[in-house]
């Protein structure tokens, strides 16, 4: 068997793994994924944010919201199609072009945590980040 034949039977066995996993419940979730289950929405305070994705910026790059608070965040591509990935919620959207999508998560306790573009854009794809911050 030659090397390289070797790396991509492991890479397929590895990436097998990973999807088996991933449909198992709970595994390679975000730790806040499952926050809202069982909870009264109506009962939480909410706050709604607009935000743009634009290569390679998201605007507004920083949101800031109390711990306890539900946030609904509608999310616009205005240029080309990129991603909206925030791993704490388990959340990944595909942002397409002047299609808004919304999300909605609960803010349990404070933290600073980050997003990011999860579509390749470009050059600057990897600098397309941003952070929600959680205040006490």
């Amino acid at each position: 068997m030659t090397t390289s034949f070797r790396r991509l039977a492991g890479a397929l066995a590895l990436s097998g793994a990973l999807a088996a996993a991933a449909a198992l419940p709970g595994c390679m979730s975000g730790r806040f994924a499952d926050t809202l289950q069982g909870v009264d929405k109506a009962a939480l305070p909410h706050r709604s944010f607009s935000m743009t994705a634009e290569r390679y910026d998201f605007d507004p790059e920083e949101l800031h919201v109390e711990a306890g608070t539900l946030v609904t965040l509608t999310i616009t591509s205005i240029d080309d199609v990129h991603g909206f990935e925030l791993p704490d919620w388990d959340i990944d959207v595909r942002l397409d072009p002047d299609t808004p999508v919304t999300v909605e998560f609960f803010a349990p306790e404070p933290g600073t945590y980050e997003f990011h573009c999860s579509h390749f854009c470009g050059m600057g794809h990897f600098g397309m980040n941003g952070r929600i911050v959680v205040d006490p």
